[in-house]
């Protein structure tokens, strides 16, 4: 079920010719890169005398070859709600983004919060994963129904294979229910992702023009703040646990994770790419693509997570791409659905940080692959290039002048994303997972 905007080629012998890579410890030009049965064997210059016959060669010139990128958050909607996306339209959409591995979030119709369902969610996935070479990891609920009043069974998830417990789309409000799910994850070393919402403020955009417009409560950035301060304090009983904040969209937030970091708690906590590109001011109006949960802030709260990106307070860049039908991305934004899509846009949002000067390559690199892919266990296959290792990568044209995001360029099956219409750098040209061969059009 290969998708028609992909060119794929399968070839067990690589060749890449003159291209620069990126990888988060340094940075190599103008180099030959030769891949034997999806593991690279040499990396060095003129290898084409070393090749031998039946290489599949690949011109690299003028490009930049990453690490494929790790994704950890996002809505594959699998299983059970295939209108919004299905196992095959997400892989492919991973793709088109330069993205080898992703994890799947559990707000699913059921919920992953049992072996059951998490076992038709990873039978779901298998054609699709064999096919693109994304590899899909799981993520279940830390509550049954993640309704947040029973822990779910951590240690036999743990055993079937998740990579992490959350209940993302609501945070667990009840102290004593996040404190037995604090205990119950540490047993298995795995993460816990925290949704940080305290319900009942009533707001769906942050204090900005629209929100003005719509009327109604602003959404305040003490429902985030207020969740990770009380989070914390409870992890504090409870160390060796690892707590991980999704999607931070505040200053504050990111000084109370940066202040448990400093006292040796297991904290972590991510950015998503709209968060780092746009702000309340930006917003459209009718345009439901920019509501999402949390809301894009003020333009210092962007410039906090940009800078906390670059300098290590905010661990890497996840997308929380979440994909919606029409017919709940209305244009009234207080009663359609939260989120926007992000798998096929989030590369190109990080090239836009470094052409500006707020993100060097090793950090990219490191946002983008490295970090997120040790965050999930799978450090050993995907975050660098080198010999010896899986090659599992995307080649960009890096200073590929700005272009208008459109629709109709989307692999995916939703066009949800709150990038259409803007101008983004840079071209993903080829994503490579081991001996797949995608070619972006």
């Amino acid at each position: 079920m290969r998708h028609h905007k992909i060119k794929s080629k399968i070839s067990s012998q690589i060749l890449m010719r003159n291209v620069s890579i990126w990888n988060a410890t340094r940075i190599l030009e103008g180099v030959d890169v030769l891949v034997r049965d999806g593991i690279v064997a040499k990396i060095g210059g003129n290898l084409a005398g070393n090749s031998g016959e039946g290489f599949y060669e690949i011109d690299g010139s003028g490009k930049v070859l990453l690490p494929a990128g790790v994704d950890a958050q996002v809505h594959l909607r699998v299983p059970g709600q295939e209108q919004k996306e299905t196992a095959w339209s997400g892989t492919w959409a991973a793709v088109s983004g330069g993205v080898g591995a992703l994890l799947n979030m559990p707000n699913t119709k059921p919920v992953i919060d049992n072996l059951d369902t998490l076992r038709l969610a990873q039978e779901e996935v298998s054609g699709p994963s064999a096919e693109t070479g994304i590899k899909v990891l799981f993520s279940a609920a830390m509550t049954r129904g993640q309704k947040g009043r029973e822990c779910v069974d951590f240690q036999s998830l743990a055993k079937a294979g998740v990579s992490a417990f959350t209940d993302d789309g609501v945070g667990v409000a009840d102290d004593l229910v996040m404190m037995k799910v604090l205990e119950g994850a540490a047993k298995t070393g795995l993460p816990l992702l925290q949704h940080a919402e305290v319900p009942g403020h009533g707001g769906v955009l942050a204090s900005g023009p629209v929100q003005l417009q719509i009327g109604g409560e602003p959404y305040p950035e003490s429902a985030e703040l207020d969740m990770v301060t009380r989070d914390i304090r409870l992890l504090r009983k409870v160390p060796n646990a690892r707590y991980h904040v999704l999607h931070v969209s505040c200053a504050k937030t990111l000084s109370a994770v940066d202040e448990a970091k400093k006292s040796g708690l297991k904290v972590t906590c991510e950015a998503s790419p709209h968060h780092l590109y746009f702000t309340a001011d930006d917003i459209k109006t009718g345009n439901s693509s920019f509501k999402m949960n949390p809301p894009l802030r003020s333009t210092a709260d962007r410039h906090a997570l940009q800078i906390a990106l670059q300098s290590g307070v905010c661990d890497f860049m996840a997308t929380d791409h979440a994909p919606h039908e029409v017919e709940v991305k209305t244009s009234n934004f207080k009663t359609s659905a939260f989120g926007t899509t992000g798998l096929e846009t989030s590369l190109r949002v990080l090239i836009w940080l470094w052409l500006a000067g707020r993100l060097s390559k090793e950090r990219l690199v490191d946002v983008w692959s490295k970090a997120p892919a040790k965050f999930l266990g799978i450090e050993s296959e995907f975050g660098e290039i080198a010999e010896g290792r899986a090659f599992n990568a995307v080649l960009c044209d890096v200073q590929a002048p700005p272009s208008v995001v459109e629709e109709n360029q989307f692999a995916g099956l939703s066009q949800n994303s709150c990038f259409v219409g803007q101008k983004l750098p840079g071209r993903i040209l080829t994503t490579i997972l081991r001996d797949k061969i995608h070619y972006i059009s």
